[in-house]
């Protein structure tokens, strides 16, 4: 029986693979056989990354928040590594600010990287000279607080909600194709990025915090292993969907 997870012959690009579910899922699809670009701006992170990859893989050291630099580059990888099967975009910022605090300016750095790079590299990826023609498959992470709400968290949100809306417009549109395009919406996972965040939150919120998710805090391979799920020949059926991986946060 043919294994539908295999990835080999395939080429993915990840964003945010320095670290954390980038990294989670570079390393998991490598191991499944896939060419790996790795994406991210931190170039000593993307190398400890590609050490731990067992297949091919390209470091591309590049700025999310500068999407007008991306076409070029984008270009230039394709024609030295190879043309691409999809992406999955992981690379993410937060931001928790009050209301009466909100900065257009972070808002606006916040919602580049964290939503607006995902439709610059869509619009690359759809490109016959970028896009293998098949296996197509895109996955984008947006997060619970694009589902549900949270105080001094409308900056982030917005952003997260905006990958929801995006998924399942993108998924309509790029379906002829043959490209499908879903969505994940992790709870709280124990990264760097989350170490930084919760190192302003009291031990009472913590623990109020890992209360929330019944199975408890989520570890970056949960994300990793839906990814895999959703790229490979498993969910060949599966489009425009957000799938919640948070251990029941969301079910309460």
């Amino acid at each position: 029986m043919i294994d539908s997870l295999n990835l080999s012959g395939r080429t993915y690009l990840v964003t945010g693979a320095a670290s954390g579910m980038g990294r989670a899922t570079s390393i998991l699809l490598s191991g499944q056989g896939a060419r790996i670009v790795l994406v991210d701006i931190n170039k000593e992170g993307l190398y400890n990354t590609q050490q731990q990859c067992t297949g091919e893989t390209y470091v591309l050291e590049m700025d999310l928040s500068k999407p007008e630099s991306f076409k070029g580059k984008v270009h230039d990888t394709i024609l030295e590594f190879g043309r691409l099967n999809g992406f999955i975009h992981c690379a993410g910022i937060p931001y928790i600010s009050p209301l009466k605090t909100v900065s257009p300016d972070i808002c606006d750095k916040v919602y580049r990287i964290n939503s607006y790079s995902a439709i610059e590299l869509a619009k690359l990826f759809v490109n016959k000279k970028v896009y293998a023609g098949e296996f197509g498959s895109i996955v984008l992470i947006s997060s619970v607080y694009g589902l549900v709400g949270s105080p001094a968290n409308v900056g982030y949100a917005l952003s997260k909600g905006a990958i929801q809306a995006a998924t399942r417009a993108l998924a309509i549109e790029l379906a002829p194709k043959g490209i499908r395009v879903n969505c994940i919406a992790p709870g709280f996972i124990k990264t760097s990025m989350m170490d930084n965040v919760s190192s302003s939150f009291s031990e009472d919120y913590t623990q109020r915090l890992d209360a929330l998710h019944p199975l408890g805090l989520g570890e970056a391979e949960d994300v990793a292993n839906t990814i895999l799920y959703l790229i490979s020949d498993m969910g060949k059926w599966v489009t425009g969907s957000i799938l919640n991986v948070d251990g029941g946060f969301t079910a309460q």
